[in-house]
């Protein structure tokens, strides 16, 4: 091997006591129904109406702590010479997604106080991400390491991990009753990717208004809301079976938020 003029080689071996090899051997696809409305932008209004209907499948790992929708899931294969195990629906999975986007011009050019006022929003709805069930530690003993998050629980029969609305808490989000751990040495039978995370919800409206300063300078006002609504979007849940947290939520998306801005154009 020819190492660049910038590295000194000293010696002629080096101690290696572990050597990770990451193949490209996975497989993975898509499938979308995709549906769009548009009224094109007349008389001060418009509006764009975007629905998704997918499901996306892969046996990919998700190696190191940049797994999962939102980069917090580290989930190896528990078995590597077996890929066909972890088939299951992607980290980016969200089945249904629907986004409506509209710019309305408040009717009123002539009113020196209504009059150029712009209104416009952005309502989305979609349905959670896919996590996995996992344990902390080699239960297996297949040399992952104490603090390895690579063991699957078993599912326990008769028992469903949704729960209906009105149990459901930010301690107690799903039923973690639904899931055990198995016996050592053993991996466990649940699959990759099959509990469900919370949907997200969230409105943002913008309102603006630009006045002639001179013939090319322009000055835009603008009042920004997003989740507008205060709407409580819940984002990790507690996913490993023997940790206290699990089960419970760990975070949210932030609460409303307004700003103001003044924008000059010249």
């Amino acid at each position: 091997m020819v190492f660049p003029s910038y590295i000194t080689v000293q010696g002629n071996s080096v101690a290696v006591t572990q050597v990770n090899i990451y193949q490209m051997s996975a497989q993975s696809n898509y499938h979308s129904l995709y549906v769009r409305f548009e009224k094109r932008y007349a008389v001060g209004f418009s509006l764009l109406s975007s629905f998704t209907f997918s499901k996306a499948i892969t046996n990919a790992p998700q190696y190191r702590n940049a797994g999962g929708a939102n980069g917090s899931e580290n989930s190896p294969p528990q078995d590597s010479y077996n890929l066909r195990a972890e088939r299951g629906l992607a980290s980016f999975d969200a089945r249904r997604r629907w986004v409506n986007s509209v710019v309305y011009e408040l009717p009123f050019r002539h009113n020196p106080v209504l009059g150029g006022w712009q209104i416009s929003g952005l309502l989305t709805f979609q349905d959670g991400f896919p996590f996995t069930i996992d344990l902390a530690g080699d239960t297996a003993g297949i040399g992952g390491g104490t603090g390895g998050i690579l063991i699957r629980a078993n599912p326990v029969p008769g028992q469903s991990y949704q729960l209906p609305a009105d149990q459901k808490s930010t301690s107690r989000w799903f039923n973690s009753n639904a899931f055990a751990a198995p016996p050592a040495f053993q991996f466990g039978a649940l699959g990759r990717n099959t509990v469900t995370g919370p949907g997200f919800a969230n409105f943002d409206a913008a309102i603006a208004r630009t006045f002639k300063v001179h013939e090319r300078v322009g000055l835009q006002f603008r009042a920004e809301f997003f989740n507008l609504a205060n709407h409580p979007n819940l984002n990790l849940v507690g996913r490993i079976i023997n940790q206290p947290n699990f089960g419970g939520v760990l975070s949210q998306f932030d609460p409303r938020q307004i700003q103001f801005a003044v924008k000059m154009t010249f």
